[in-house]
């Protein structure tokens, strides 16, 4: 007894001591709070800049009986159909978010930093690049608003830390950081269908809720819009992406002045250089007569390595052209029999090119079409057929989701004829031409319809 009592005493000790604290430098404490300092900084900053966004759209109830009858159609009331984030960009109160989160709202609520609730209205979108620029009307309440700066993505480093700030499954002013783990990612998010070339990928925690919301530099600069998360349960999983701030620069401006996306153009076929060539860049495949890439200089065979200060592949030097104003000087980079060559450019409008010569860019189709004529429709062997012909379907357009293609004949969208170019621009510029809307198509030796999408 008298030696377990022994063993046990001189165990105790030794179940009683804590384990000693472990040892962290002053050097590292600093650069720890150093760090957060750094976060906490630029949380203040910008998060009276961030907005959250509700896009409300009219509804009505209609019960039906068994032969799909209306039998009471309830009152039209306005719902909450989306929801997101945004940042001020000036002081007279114009945000920027994604179209994926206006698109198709009726009306829009914004709530500010301080939990007060304003109307917006959409000053102009873009469904290709995912991009809307929307004004809040302070009009009722006169309030001094804190705008964000838009940094430069090209300097943008990966490995970099970032702040991505917005109202995740509703919940405001969220701030979660990371580092940049990849940039010039290609993905094709649920939200819009389309696939973009170029987003930043981040591990700052993303979710949904955070599209539209910024992506900040420690500088406190937007360095890019989260837009997208890739995830097999809906929420986060460790990857989100966002626009870079180069781009939004340029697709705000141009909503800006136009209040639509008006297309650059260059004029030239391209294509991403052939598998074994060591020169990256873009192969310059056709000049157009007359554009402004031949009166720049451009030639068939040169391959172009950056636009505007920018690395480029086909993908990305499309979409930068086409946001591009016309009007636009562009300083293009390349090579030419294997030697360097700087070309300035002034960039041409896509439209108007094409109204010239009397055909049409159809914006919300993103496709480019001509007038079919009697003689024309002859030499495709066709009779008594006029529409508008389809020369140019942009890639990851509305046009292309529908289904059309080069050649097609549009001749009908819903129950009205399509007889020229003009005549389909009219059309799909009514507010009637939506998402289901019937276009009337003849391929080949068929004929009927797309659905618009």
């Amino acid at each position: 007894m008298r030696h377990l009592l022994l063993a046990l005493t001189l165990a105790l000790p030794a179940f009683a001591q804590p384990a000693p604290p472990p040892t962290v430098s002053t050097d590292d404490l600093a650069f720890a709070n150093s760090l957060s300092k750094a976060f906490k900084s630029v949380a203040a900053h910008a998060e009276p800049a961030v907005v959250h966004i509700i896009a409300l759209s009219k509804r009505q109830n209609v019960r039906r009986d068994w032969f799909g009858t209306p039998i009471e159609v309830g009152p039209v009331q306005l719902m909450p159909t989306s929801q997101g984030s945004g940042f001020i960009i000036d002081h007279a109160g114009t945000a920027v978010t994604n179209n994926h989160v206006v698109a198709g709202a009726d009306e829009l609520k914004v709530r500010l930093y301080d939990g007060r609730e304003l109307p917006a209205t959409i000053l102009g979108r873009d469904e290709s690049t995912d991009l809307a620029v929307i004004r809040i009307n302070t009009a009722s309440q006169p309030i001094d608003l804190t705008p964000l700066p838009l940094g430069d993505s090209e300097s943008l480093d990966v490995g970099e830390w970032v702040v991505a700030i917005g109202s995740p499954f509703g919940f405001s002013n969220t701030v979660t950081a990371g580092i940049v783990s990849a940039k010039g990612r290609s993905l094709t998010p649920r939200e819009t269908g389309r696939t973009f070339e170029d987003f930043i990928q981040t591990d700052a925690a993303i979710n949904p809720g955070n599209s539209g919301g910024p992506l900040l530099n420690l500088k406190g600069e937007v360095i890019g819009v989260n837009s997208a998360i890739a995830s097999r349960s809906g929420g986060y999983q460790g990857l989100g992406f966002a626009i870079p701030s180069n781009l939004t620069k340029a697709v705000v401006e141009n909503l800006l002045a136009n209040g639509r996306i008006v297309r650059g153009w260059l004029g030239v076929d391209l294509a991403d250089p052939a598998p074994g060539q060591s020169a990256r860049g873009v192969f310059v495949k056709r000049v157009v007569a007359d554009s402004p890439a031949e009166k720049a200089g451009l030639r068939e065979g040169d391959i172009i390595l950056k636009y505007q200060g920018q690395a480029v592949n086909e993908a990305r030097l499309r979409t930068a052209i086409g946001i591009s104003r016309p009007g636009t000087k562009a300083d293009l980079e390349l090579l030419r029999d294997g030697k360097p060559l700087r070309l300035g450019a002034e960039i041409g409008d896509y439209a108007a090119s094409l109204a010239a010569i009397g055909q049409a860019f159809i914006e919300p189709l993103g496709i480019a079409v001509d007038s079919l004529t009697a003689d024309a429709a002859a030499k495709l062997g066709y009779r008594n057929v006029r529409g508008a012909l389809v020369i140019d379907v942009q890639p990851d357009s509305a046009g292309e989701r529908t289904g059309l293609e080069k050649g097609d004949i549009i001749v009908q969208v819903g129950n009205a004829p399509v007889t020229s170019a003009k005549a389909l621009a009219e059309l799909t510029a009514n507010d009637n031409f939506a998402p289901g809307a019937r276009i009337g198509v003849i391929r080949g030796n068929r004929q009927g319809f797309l659905i618009y999408r």
